[in-house]
């Protein structure tokens, strides 16, 4: 019998444990423990580590439950390190499962399991296939680790790779380093990059760390997936490698890299809400008078008092739970004396104003409303009072670059900023169920740089801008688009 079949008999006999109940507890079919015990096979080794967590956590409980925690720890002679007892089973699983592959020449071996490429050509094929095996290959969210610079990355089409990877119903929450003043000393093209970088890769969630030193450099892992170790040359391309897919490796690498990169600071998260309470993020991010928006996703301000009252019998109707008629009115409240005092640049992409007009679709932070034909007039005739009003208001138009097709060009992800502070907000309709649709962003200086980027699309060829002056043709502009596009879906 090979050793883990021996030690995992044991363990069954000592707890007084039957197939029947382990096959519940770690949600594996009867006849797989059968197969495992009697040492005919082992536990495949892309899920060997979870089983083995599984296992340790239900045999640690079931001894304790038992009163035999004394017991298993005399009888497998565990250290007395101040390590609870899970922790002690799953090294004696993991120990004999790795004897067993060993002993049954399964294992998958160095020669299997650890790859050396050189050449870029190589290199970058080597992450494209473990990107695309495992990412398409996901059964929950993944958990990817890049301890490397995230200009690096960019310059080796990591983003392209993942934007590649189709996986319908999960993806990733990825952690990144980013160095703030390497950064800073490329932009506008370092923006513009992490800007594409976010908004093509909408349904993960991004966390950047700012790393300023070399410990663990260059490095990307995936939990429970694979490992890659890359050496980058003089020009900042990935010119040697080492893939690793052997579990216990992988995990220690994961582990480590995550130890490393959670002590980091934190200069952009990914956050399910801004919150609903009084004083919280919101109520201080609009405190401010000046403010700078690059709106994709609709125009949730300027909204006419009519759509107020709709969200608030919605919110009576149930629609949106985390919501109150309160909150509703405070944030109606905000924005009126926003409007009448602050001063406000708004800046929409062409296709994302046209999107807007033909389907009335904003999302408040933490409600997604869709507004009549009738209520999408009486907003754009609400925008041209206000900005006649207020001539610190001003509303431009940015077309696509030239080359880019103006039928594809869409954008996703929007940016709100006080010059302050910061936060850019996801389209949630191209998002997953568990994918966070707020990034915050908590360095003043990456803060910086957002604004001067946004800002600098306004002095570009693309903007056509309107202010007070000339707010009319803005009107005169929109108003035939909006009908005929709201008569095409027969909205009208």
């Amino acid at each position: 019998m090979n050793p883990y079949a021996e030690v995992l008999k044991q363990l069954l006999q000592y707890t007084e444990t039957k197939y029947t109940t382990l096959s519940q507890a770690i949600d594996y079919d009867m006849s797989y423990i059968s197969k495992w015990v009697n040492g005919a096979r082992l536990p495949a080794s892309r899920h060997a580590d979870r089983i083995h967590e599984d296992m340790a956590r239900f045999f640690a409980d079931t001894a304790q439950k038992q009163h035999q925690e004394d017991d298993l720890n005399r009888i497998f002679s565990f250290a007395d390190d101040g390590q609870d007892l899970a922790f002690h089973l799953y090294g004696l699983l993991s120990q004999a499962y790795r004897q067993a592959q060993i002993k049954t020449g399964k294992n998958e071996n160095r020669d299997q399991a650890i790859h050396f490429y050189a050449g870029r050509a190589d290199c970058h094929t080597a992450l494209r296939q473990l990107l695309h095996q495992y990412i398409e290959g996901l059964p929950s969210q993944g958990m990817l680790v890049m301890t490397g610079q995230f200009h690096v990355l960019d310059q080796n089409g990591i983003w392209q790779i993942l934007e590649e990877c189709h996986n319908d119903h999960w993806s990733c929450d990825v952690h990144l380093g980013l160095k703030m003043d390497v950064f800073a000393a490329h932009m506008p093209q370092s923006v513009s990059s992490l800007y594409q970088c976010l908004d093509h890769l909408l349904t993960y969630n991004f966390t950047m760390h700012e790393i300023n030193h070399e410990s663990y450099r260059n490095i990307i892992v995936l939990k429970d997936a694979f490992a890659y170790l890359y050496y980058v040359d003089g020009d900042d391309y990935i010119d040697m490698c080492l893939t690793i897919t052997d579990p216990v490796q992988v995990r220690e690498i994961y582990k480590k890299c995550c130890a490393y990169m959670m002590v980091q600071p934190v200069l952009m998260e990914p956050r399910q809400t801004l919150g609903m309470e009084r004083f919280g993020y919101r109520d201080i991010f609009f405190t401010s008078n000046k403010y700078l928006f690059f709106l994709t996703n609709g125009l949730e301000f300027l909204l006419p008092d009519e759509v107020y009252t709709s969200l608030c019998q919605l919110v009576d109707k149930g629609k949106y739970p985390n919501a109150t008629k309160e909150w509703v009115r405070r944030i109606q409240y905000i924005w009126y004396r926003i409007i009448e005092q602050g001063r406000m640049k708004i800046i929409m992409p062409k296709n994302s104003i046209i999107r807007y007009l033909e389907t009335g679709c904003f999302y408040l932070t933490d409600m997604n409303y869709q507004m009549t034909p009738d209520e999408r007039k009486a907003q754009l005739n609400l925008i041209v009072e206000k900005m006649k009003q207020n001539p610190a208001i001003t509303c431009g138009i940015l077309l696509p670059a030239p080359g880019e097709s103006s039928y594809t060009n869409f954008s996703n992800l929007a940016f709100y900023g006080n010059y302050t502070s910061a936060f850019l907000k996801k389209n949630t309709h191209h998002i997953l169920p568990q994918t966070k649709p707020i990034y915050l962003l908590n360095n003043p200086q990456l803060i910086t740089c957002m604004h001067e980027f946004f800002d600098d699309l306004s002095r570009s060829p693309q903007y056509k801008g309107f202010s007070a002056e000339n707010v009319d043709a803005l009107r005169g502009l929109i108003m035939p688009l909006m009908t005929v596009l709201t008569e095409e879906n027969g909205d009208a």
